[in-house]
This record gives structure tokens, C-alpha cells and sequence, in this order.
């Protein structure tokens, strides 16, 4: 008998899976057991990705979204992540070898991808200045782990129901994740915290006072980064109530909503409140459906109602924020607020290390270890250790210099812009102007995050690369489906 490639590639296959399958049932040793189990799932996984792309685009997001390797870590065992974005990526240059699963044709994402790649080589070089090398070296590694991460949603998600299957994922997990957050409030019972998926800090949040107060850190077990993941999640809640079609769906949608806002009320992070805010008034400005004007008036009446009746500990968050007004920073009112005083100190040493190293900056990672040099010069605060830079952009600028804040801005200006360019194209396409709202409400999950990055640095900016990653897979669907068009158009007035 002749065994063909693909015939010999699953025998193979099938051996090794009899192999591990007979390892695992067999070995004494507790260890050989699980790493057999683990070896099983993961050819397991490589068959079904194989078999169904999108599968592994989303086992990805799932991971992320969770993050679930970090949960893993804190009892002892082994983060997946890593050896995840190898098995998904691995396993879709495969199916791309037996059935053509790349996308032949990226001029308009050509920039965009210019720019990553650009950013990449950047925060590479910076090691060369780096005092602290091996924290260069991991943020140079997460980097290029998250490229690949954006590649291979790229490269999986090759349909329009796909790429939103992937939307429907990020707003079911995230609601899952904070119905956990919706009981511990509820229940008071901040000690469940549902294997770390969960997480409460029990905080002061008011200076001059000595309460204490819970705030959700979600899966990422910080309530800051929980509340910037949930502003970027709720544009893509909000744009589906507007325009879903099926009653049902959208009375589902308003319910996550109402989920989603509590929890990030209940986070008490200041930035991501002002994020909101962005996001809900640049809404208005996006919308191509009419509202209603009486459902305008009741919602604004309804608003106004409800702020009053809130729990004071809310309100006394919002009303924290007059502290960035003119009028209070002229009366000295960040200084009087020992976190925005806390802030603004990261952020004028993050300039000051960039007015000293405007090339290449102080090196990837190496805001953390350059804090105190440059702060006991300024003199604003007197903190000792090392502190985070919490802001992206003077992060950014700090770190990588002019060459890196360039970089970066620039995949941020040429992804808004394609995207922009992607909605004007698919006005021209009558049986896909139903995603004109999908993408608009990723634009403004985009926007949400990154305003809330004004006060964060990158410690969880994997998740805005998910961003990234379904927005040049959105770009190249529509892209394609144009210029398919455009070619069936060409054929159709051909006189040959």
C-alpha cells in the first residue's frame, strides 16, 4: 500500500496521540501524567484548528481575555499563553500548506503592518541602551509574542461571521467574568474569588479618609487595568443594543451592559470613568441610525435621576475628577490629591529621562529601575523603590524615545485611518453595510482604551493588540470583498 503525505501525516499523528493517550493512563508519576494529558490537548487542539481556523483565533482570545496564565501561575502551574500562541499559529501554517488559509492580497493593512514592524525593530535596539537588560529583553520578547498573536488572528479569521464570532466572544467572556465581580459586590463575599478570575482589593480611595473600600480587579487583579479592559468592551455592547435587529438579542445586550457599567463603577478607577465619558459622547458623533429624540430625553432624565441616588462613595469618585478642571489645578488641586500628585511625579521623570535620552530612550522596561535617579533630581515626590511609569505615552517616550513614540503613533494613526477608509468602502457594498456598525463600535473601543492609557502603562497592552489584530482583519475582509467586487464589476462591462 502507498501512504500519501497527508495520509502518513495523520498516521503519525495518531501514533503519538496512542502514545501520550497510553503515558498518561500508565505512568505512575503524577507529572508524566499531566505533561502526557497536556501534550494530548494540545494535538487535540492543532487537528481542530486545522480542521476549523477561527477555532484557534478564538481558544486565543479566551485565553487572553481571561488570563488564564496568570491564574495558572498563582497556583503553581505553568502559563499556556506562550505555548498556546505557538500551537495556534503552528497549526494555521499548516492548514495554509494543505487548504490556503493566508490572505494573498495586504496593501491596505501595509502600512499599518509597516509601522508594527518598525515599533518592533525599535524596541528591539532600545536593548543596546538598556541598564537593566534582561527587563528589556522580556518586554522585547512580549512584543514580538503579541505580533504573532495579531498574525494569527489575521491568518484565522478569513470570513466576515468568523471575525464577529470573535466580537460575540469578547463581550460573552467579559460579561462572564464580571457577573463574578456582579456576586462578590452583592454577596460582600470578597474572599471568592472563583480561582483568581475574580479579584477584589480592599482599598482607600479618598485621602483624608480611613475607610476602606472594594474594588473588582477582575482576572487581571488590578482594578485600573479591569476597568480600562471594560471601557474598551462596552463601545461593542452599546453599538449592538443601537443596532441589533432581533429583540431578544438587544434586550441580551442592554443586560450586559447594565453588568459591565456596574462593575466598573465598583472599580473606582477615575480614568476609566473619564474614558467613558469619551466614548459615550464621541458615540453620538459616529451614530449613522437616528434615535429616537423622546428615548434621547427620557435616557438624559434618567441619567440625571440616577447620579444623585447613587451610593455616595460614586460620587465622590466622579466628583474627584473637578481635580484636573483649570479651575482647580490653578487652586493647586492635583497636588492635593496624593494619587494625580503620584501620577503627575511618574510622568514629568518619564520626561525628564526622554529630554535625557531623546533617540532611543532609557530602554524598553527600564522606566521601573531609572525612576529614582531621575526623581530625586525633580524632587516632586519622595517615594522610594521603583514606581511604573502610569501612563503609556510618556512610557512610551521614556523607554523607546522619539523613534518608538513615532512608531507607535504612527500604527495608531494608519489603523484609524484605514478603518475610517474601510467604513467609506463598504458603503459600497450593499450586502455588508450591516458591519458598518461592527466597526465603528471597534473604532470607539480603540479610543476607549487608549484614553484610559493616559493614566496606565502597558502591563496588560496584550489586550489592545487583540484590538488591533480584529481591526486589520476587518480592514483586509473589506478590502477583499471590494476589490472582488471591483473585478466582477471590470468583467461584467467587458465587451469580451
Amino acid at each position: 500500500m502507498i501512504v500519501k503525505n497527508n495520509d502518513f501525516l495523520f498516521l503519525l499523528t495518531g501514533v503519538v496521540l496512542a502514545g501520550l493517550a497510553a503515558l498518561a493512563l500508565g505512568s505512575p508519576d503524577a507529572n508524566v501524567g499531566l505533561y502526557s494529558v497536556a501534550g494530548l490537548l494540545g494535538i487535540v487542539l492543532v487537528l481542530a484548528i486545522i480542521i476549523k481556523p477561527n477555532f484557534g483565533a478564538n481558544v486565543l482570545i479566551i485565553a487572553i481575555f481571561t488570563n488564564v496564565s496568570a491564574q495558572l501561575t498563582d497556583y503553581g502551574y505553568p502559563g499556556i499563553v506562550k505555548p498556546l500562541v505557538v500551537i495556534v499559529f503552528s497549526a494555521i501554517m499548516v492548514r495554509n500548506y494543505y487548504a490556503g488559509q493566508l490572505p494573498n492580497d495586504r496593501k491596505t493593512t501595509s502600512v499599518i503592518e509597516m509601522f508594527l514592524i518598525m515599533y518592533f525593530i525599535v524596541v528591539t535596539a532600545s536593548y543596546l541602551v538598556a541598564s537593566n537588560k534582561s527587563r528589556a529583553l522580556n518586554e522585547i520578547l512580549e512584543l514580538g509574542k503579541n505580533l504573532v498573536i495579531i498574525y494569527t488572528i489575521l491568518f484565522s479569521l478569513r470570513e466576515w461571521t468568523t471575525w464577529k464570532q470573535a466580537v460575540w466572544i469578547i463581550i460573552l467572556t467579559t460579561a462572564v467574568l464580571s457577573l463574578l465581580g456582579v456576586y462578590q459586590i452583592a454577596a460582600h463575599n470578597y474572599s471568592q474569588e472563583f480561582f483568581r478570575f475574580s479579584t477584589v482589593e480592599i482599598q482607600g480611595v479618598f485621602d483624608n479618609d480611613n475607610s476602606s473600600t472594594a474594588r473588582i480587579g477582575g482576572p487581571v487583579h488590578d482594578p485600573n487595568y479591569w476597568a480600562q479592559i471594560l471601557v474598551s468592551v462596552i463601545p461593542l455592547v452599546i453599538f449592538r443594543i443601537i443596532h441589533e435587529p432581533h429583540a431578544k438579542t438587544k434586550f441580551f445586550n442592554i443586560g450586559v451592559a447594565v453588568i459591565l457599567l456596574f462593575v466598573l463603577l465598583n472599580t473606582y478607577s477615575r480614568g476609566a470613568y473619564l474614558a467613558l465619558l469619551v466614548v459615550i459622547f464621541l458615540t453620538f458623533f459616529v451614530l449613522e441610525k437616528k434615535i429616537n429624540p423622546f428615548v434621547t430625553i427620557v435616557g438624559i432624565g434618567l441619567i440625571i435621576f440616577v447620579i444623585p441616588l447613587l451610593p455616595q462613595s460614586y460620587t465622590a469618585r466622579f466628583q474627584s475628577l473637578t481635580a484636573l478642571t483649570p479651575v482647580s489645578t490653578n487652586g493647586g488641586g492635583v497636588y492635593q490629591d496624593g494619587s494625580l500628585q503620584g501620577r503627575s511625579s511618574v510622568m514629568l521623570t518619564a520626561l525628564s529621562m526622554f529630554a535625557d535620552n531623546p533617540l532611543l530612550g532609557v530602554g524598553a522596561g527600564n522606566f521601573k529601575n531609572n525612576y529614582q535617579k531621575y526623581n530625586q533630581i525633580l524632587g516632586i515626590e519622595f517615594e522610594y523603590g521603583e514606581r511604573d511609569a502610569h501612563s503609556l505615552y510618556t512610557q512610551v517616550l521614556s523607554e523607546t524615545g522619539i523613534l518608538g513614540s513615532i512608531t507607535f503613533l504612527g500604527i495608531l494613526i494608519s489603523l484609524m485611518s484605514a478603518l475610517s477608509k474601510s467604513l467609506k468602502s463598504i458603503k459600497d457594498l450593499p450586502d455588508y453595510k450591516i458591519y458598518g456598525p461592527w466597526i465603528r463600535s471597534l473604532q470607539l473601543s480603540i479610543v476607549g482604551y487608549l484614553v484610559a492609557s493616559t493614566f496606565l502603562h502597558n502591563d496588560y497592552l496584550r489586550y489592545f493588540w487583540i484590538l488591533v489584530a480584529l481591526s486589520i482583519t476587518v480592514i483586509q475582509l473589506v478590502d477583499e470583498q471590494f476589490n472582488y467586487r471591483e473585478r466582477a464589476s471590470s468583467l461584467y462591462e467587458s465587451p469580451f
